[in-house]
This record gives C-alpha cells, structure tokens and sequence, in this order.
C-alpha cells in the first residue's frame, strides 16, 4: 500500500458492549469457561466490502427494460483518512455490463467517483451509516452479465462482483409484475431499505404491473414471513387497473411483526393469469421487546447463559410481567447498571442475528448450530480457515480465537451447508 502520511483511522470492535458482556456471562456461572472477547481485525489488510441490488423495469411505449443499480458501502466497510476538515474515504464504483458469459462484448460502462468527509472518527465506525449511488441502465430484453467493482484509494485495495441479470420483456407475457422496490414511508430520502430500525414504519412497495392486452381488474396478494419468526402477512386487494403500464406503490404495515429477515412476495392475478414477484426485508430488534412473539424468541437463545429453569421462569405472567422480568434478567447481569445491561443485551442479539443470517442450515435456525453457539459465546473469531470440498475431504473451516488460545473444528460431513463441530483445543 502507498504511504498517504495521513493518520488512517482503522476499524475496531466496541470494545464496551464485548467486555461488558463478556462479564455478564462469567457472572452468570453458566455456559462454557470465557476469557476475554475477541475484536472485530478490520484493518487495511481487507478489501473493501460493498452491497448492491438491481431492480428491473418496464418503460411505457417501448420493448426495451430499464434497471436501476443500487450500490451501497457502508462506512465501516472503507478506510477514512484524517484530513484538516475531519475524516475522508474515496473509492470508485466501475460498472461493466456484458452480453456474453466471456465477458468479451461489453453493453454498457460507467464509472462512479465518490468522496465522503465526515465530522467525527465516531461516524466513519458506523454501521448505519452508507453511501448509495443509482445508476441506470436501458437496454433490449435479455440474459445479461454484470460486474461491479469497488476501489478504495486509501488502501489501493479492490473487491468486485459478477452477477447474471435479466432485462425482461414485460409485454411479451399477458401479465406482469415487474421487481419490487422497498422504501420507508417516514423516509423522504428517496433512498431504498431492506432494514427497519423502527417497527412502527410503514413500507412503501413500488412495483409496476404490465397487461399485453386491454386493462382490466386484478387481485394482489401480499405475503411476508420469516423462518426466524413466528409473525406474518398475508392479505389480498382488488384493483382496477386503467393502463397497460400502471406504477403502484402499496403501503405494508409492519408494526405488529417480530424481528427477522421476511421474505416478501406480490402475486397478481387476473382470470387463469398470475405472475409474482419477491423480495427481502429485515427488521431489527429494538431496545425493548414490542410483541409478545418478539420476547419468545429471544428467550430461547439464553440457553447458553443461564438455565432452563430460569428460562422458564422468564416465560410466565403477562406479556408486561414477562418483559419486565426479561429487563431485569440483563439488570441483575450487569450489577444494576443499566448502560451496561443494554450493552450485553445488545452485543449478545447482534451475535444471534449474525448467527442466524450466516449459520443457518440444518435442521434448525442459525444460533441453534455449532457454529452459531461458538460465535454468541465467543464472538467473531480472529481468523477464519475455509477448506472446500476435495476428493477425500468435506469442506470444512477452522476458527481461531488468538486471545483466548482457541480453536474449533467445523466439519460439513454431507455438504449441506451443516458445519458441525468436531475438536475444539486449547491453542500452544
């Protein structure tokens, strides 16, 4: 890497939310013997990691498609440099869209330069904090092949990304409904979700519905569930539509549904016609539990910290009483310390998400695996070593834990996706 003469603000864990937890657990007297936590290494060793999503439109009067894409780094995600005006990252988006597998006839080329500045070394750790770009691509139906690359030039660090993207023909079949595109109806942005942070928003879907022929009426029936939770939607309207080419954008109350990641589908369907389209949403814990469901949920996973018994003492009474007793369940963990209780909490429902965004395979959700139960326990481990599959051997990972001088085995015996583990040690 060049040498900037600049203070680089490298990445690090909350070092609160992990030590207080990691406390609240050895209080406990429960669970396997813990140590320390391990940080989260972000440093400028990593290539900087970037999101992206594309959505597919008709465009009236025409046979051609537009697609609109989304990409999003988040800024914990790329390296800021102290400047005299605060903290800054550049990085350049490269968007290259081809008609071929080879990546030889090449449709379409952009390239997006971004500069950000912020205040405070605090904002450029945060993980709610992102830019997006929009760009948009017009081009004849077709299967074609995408590939976005992401430069951080204050690590001459690069990370890229290939997908296969259709540009439908939307009046080639007699119905259709286009992708879905989520926003919150609190956000005058304009800037697209796919997380809720405040369960008492409403979503916005925009979708387009497309009829070859005359115009008529419709049914749309809108479902939402999740595997992680036991809340859903499923309701269906009628509509009259005027046009060959109508936008809607359809509100979708979601105050009322647990934490999870939901999987999003509209069906429309006119006489024996029907077509469908899906999308996802996901929605964070708040600082309290809201719905009865929610707290049922996140009592399973204290398993690993305390006792059935006490468990089953957090599941009686009232919703009220049962929340209150929950509260103070993590109270009583951190010495009556509140900032400290909603830190643990915090810190210990993050890792049952990630284990449950990452891990989950098998017969159950993601914190009920192996892998899951080391990464609440111990937290993200320093290093990860990911062998694929061979002739003589199923894949398998290794997890290094160099603080604590651990490490756990992970063997996906069948290649499902089922890491199981096989040998934890003390590492020498």
């Amino acid at each position: 890497m060049k040498n900037k003469n600049k203070h680089i603000a490298v990445k690090r864990f909350s070092s609160l939310a992990a030590g207080l937890f990691g406390l609240a657990i050895l209080i406990s007297g429960c669970g396997p013997e813990m140590h320390s936590f391990a940080p989260d290494l972000k440093n400028t060793l990593f290539a900087p990691r970037f999101g992206f999503f594309i959505i597919n439109y008709p465009l009236m009067n025409s046979d051609s498609s537009e697609s609109v894409l989304y990409s999003r780094v988040r800024y914990d995600d790329i390296v800021f440099v102290k400047t005299d005006s605060g903290f800054s990252a550049h990085c350049q988006f490269s968007i290259n869209v081809f008609s071929d597998k080879d990546l030889t006839e090449i449709r379409y080329s952009k390239i997006l330069d971004r500069k950000i500045t912020v205040p405070t070394y605090a904002m450029t750790n945060s993980t709610a904090a992102y830019d997006t770009v929009t760009n948009k691509v017009t081009l004849q139906p077709g299967k074609y092949y995408i590939v976005i690359k992401l430069y951080d030039y204050n690590t001459d660090h690069t990370s890229s990304r290939e997908i296969q993207h259709t540009f439908k023909d939307f009046l080639r079949s007699p119905l259709t409904v286009s992708d879905v595109l989520l926003y919150d109806e609190a956000d005058t942005s304009g800037v697209p979700v796919d997380v809720l942070k405040n369960r008492t928003d409403t979503l916005l879907a925009d979708f387009y519905v497309t009829m070859k022929d005359a115009p008529g009426n419709f049914s749309l029936r809108t479902v939402a569930r999740s595997v992680e939770s036991p809340t859903s939607i499923d309701s269906t309207l009628q509509i009259r539509q005027a046009g060959r080419v109508q936008r809607y954008k359809l509100p979708i109350e979601t105050r009322d549904l647990a934490p999870g990641t939901y999987q999003l589908k509209l069906t429309v369907k006119k006489g024996e016609e029907e077509s469908s389209s899906q999308t996802t949403f996901r929605i964070l814990r708040s600082s309290v539990p809201l719905v009865s469901a929610e707290l049922d949920r996140e009592l399973e996973p204290l398993i690993y910290i305390t006792t059935p018994g006490e468990i089953s003492t957090l599941k009686e009474g009232t919703f009220e009483e049962r929340k209150e007793r929950f509260l103070d369940f993590w109270l009583r963990r951190a010495e009556g310390n509140k900032e400290a209780a909603d830190a643990m909490r915090t810190e210990f429902y993050r890792r049952v998400d990630y284990a449950n965004q990452h891990f989950s395979g098998g017969l159950g959700r993601g914190w009920q695996s192996d892998r899951g139960r080391v990464y609440i326990i111990y937290g993200q481990p320093d290093q990860v070593e990911t062998h694929n599959e061979d002739f003589t051997t199923p894949p398998y990972q290794i997890w290094y834990y160099y603080n604590l001088k651990l490490e756990f085995v992970f063997l996906d015996e069948f290649s499902t996706g089922d890491y199981r583990l096989v040998q934890s040690s003390q590492m020498d």
